[in-house]
């Protein structure tokens, strides 16, 4: 039987697995040409690694259940310094998440490389890949909270992390539904979106997040101290970007990629 990502920490068995994990590869399958397009510029251009390459700096990186911190020293003119995920390396990424990578993240980290290539610093990969950059992700949170609490003790981080040790989860979905589907969505320090994947950096300051379940893509900025709905101090903007995650890649393909913010 072909496998299937753990979804909720739970793994699905039998034939209702069988077929999930079929329609899964058949989904990836599908962006086997935008993959494929994404490798020829990289192989005429001889370049390999994200638009903005920071050179010789300390970043994250993977290793053993936990992050680590290491000097950046690949040159991205010889290849892509993370190879092509494995299934297992998603899995795994899979169930400690607890939900499924979207089948166009799937296929990337699959038929191009684990991360480490396109938009600014480039896009954040699955366990294993790359991950110098990471700000807020499921993916790598609670190794972030471990690190910290290592370093300055449980208490110290809850006073000073509450973004990361106080979190108030939201539903995305539910809160555009909500609120006549804003365009953009300012939240208070400890609240931030569930299914929330950090992509790539964006002009230092600001990030891409996609949201798993819905497929949409946000632009997420700093906040300067306006009132959210619910009366507190905003600490992030979620400005939702136009088109489609394949729409994203296609402009960044073609040369018309740009970000999109809002004021209002």
């Amino acid at each position: 039987m072909t496998s299937l990502p753990l979804i909720g920490k739970m793994a699905v068995n039998g034939m209702e697995g069988s077929i999930m994990a079929q329609a899964t590869h058949e989904k990836e399958s599908d962006f086997s040409n935008l993959c494929q397009r994404i490798l020829e510029r990289c192989h005429q251009q001889r370049w390999y690694g994200p638009d903005i390459h920071l050179g010789k700096h300390g970043g994250h990186y993977f290793e053993n259940g936990s992050l680590h911190s290491r000097e950046l020293t690949h040159d991205p003119h010889t290849g892509f310094e993370f190879p092509k995920a494995s299934e297992a390396q998603l899995q795994m990424t899979e169930e400690v998440m607890g939900f499924a990578h979207p089948p166009l993240l799937r296929a990337l980290y699959l038929q191009v490389a684990n991360g480490g290539f396109g938009p600014d610093t480039g896009l954040i990969g699955s366990l294993g890949g790359f991950c110098y950059w990471v700000r807020q992700d499921p993916r790598y949170k609670e190794m972030m909270m471990n690190d910290l609490v290592k370093e300055f003790g449980e208490a110290f981080c809850h006073k000073n992390y509450p973004f990361l040790f106080q979190t108030i989860d939201i539903d995305l979905e539910q809160f555009e539904q909500e609120h006549g589907d804003p365009r953009l969505i300012r939240l208070s320090e400890r609240e931030w979106p569930t299914s929330f994947l950090h992509i790539c950096d964006w002009q230092s300051e600001d990030a891409f997040y996609l949201h798993a379940r819905s497929g949409r893509l946000y632009l997420v900025t700093v906040g300067y101290g306006e009132e959210t709905l619910s009366g507190e101090k905003t600490f992030s903007r979620l400005h939702r970007q136009d088109g489609s995650f394949e729409d994203w890649w296609e402009r960044w393909l073609d040369g018309t990629f740009q970000a999109q913010y809002y004021k209002a």
